[in-house]
C-alpha cells in the first residue's frame, strides 16, 4: 500500500516523489508498484477523474504501462504538486490529501472539479460494506479475509478505502461507526 509520500511538480513538468525516510525520485513508467497502487486508488475513490483521464489518454491504452503512467502523472500534477515538508500528500494510512495546485488554467480548465479538485466517491462498494460490517462485529482483518475468501492485503485496501470515503482516520472508528449504524 502506498503511504507517506510527498509529491511535487518541477518546472519542466516532471513529478518528483519523496517517500518519508527515503531518497527522492522522479516518477516514470518504471515505478510500476506506485503507479498500480495509484491507479487502483484513483479508480475506486475518484471514478469521475479516472474516467476523464482514461478518455484523455485512450490513444495510449495499448501500452498499458505508459497509459497508466500518464493517468497517474496527470492526477498528481493536478492535485499534489506543491512541496510541503510538514505534511505528506499520502499519509500513513494511504489517505490522499489533495492540494490547491498552482495552474495557469485555474478557473477555465474544463477538467476542474473532475480531474483537478476531484469529487470523492463517498458511497461504499458492496464489498467494502461487507468488510465494514464484519469489522463492526469484532472480526480482525485476518478473520475478515477468511470469511470473504480474499487476501489480507485486499482487506487492507478495502479498509483504506472505507476510511477515505467516510473520512475516518483509524480502523477502530470503522468498528464504532458500524456498531452504531447497524
Amino acid at each position: 500500500m502506498i503511504e507517506k509520500i510527498e509529491f511535487y511538480n518541477t518546472p519542466d513538468g516532471s513529478v518528483c516523489c519523496k517517500p518519508e525516510g527515503k531518497p527522492m525520485f522522479v516518477l516514470d513508467e518504471s515505478c510500476r508498484k506506485l503507479i498500480e497502487e495509484m491507479v487502483i486508488t484513483i479508480k475506486e475513490l475518484y471514478p469521475d477523474a479516472f474516467k476523464a483521464l482514461s478518455e484523455i489518454y485512450s490513444t495510449s491504452e495499448r501500452n498499458r504501462a505508459f497509459y497508466e503512467y500518464r493517468i497517474v502523472h496527470r492526477f498528481i500534477r493536478c492535485n499534489f504538486g506543491e512541496y510541503d515538508a510538514l505534511h505528506t500528500d499520502i499519509d500513513a494510512m494511504g489517505g490522499f490529501h489533495l492540494e490547491d495546485v498552482k495552474c495557469p488554467m485555474r478557473g477555465e480548465c474544463v477538467l476542474e472539479g473532475c480531474v483537478c479538485h476531484p469529487r470523492l466517491q463517498s458511497t461504499l462498494s458492496p464489498r467494502e460494506q461487507e468488510v465494514a460490517e464484519l469489522l463492526g462485529r469484532g472480526y480482525d482483518k485476518l478473520e475478515v479475509a477468511n470469511e470473504l475468501n480474499i487476501s489480507v492485503y485486499t482487506v487492507s485496501r478495502h479498509v483504506a478505502n472505507i476510511k477515505a470515503r467516510l473520512k475516518l482516520r483509524h480502523t477502530n472508528q470503522i468498528v464504532s461507526y458500524f456498531k452504531t449504524h447497524d
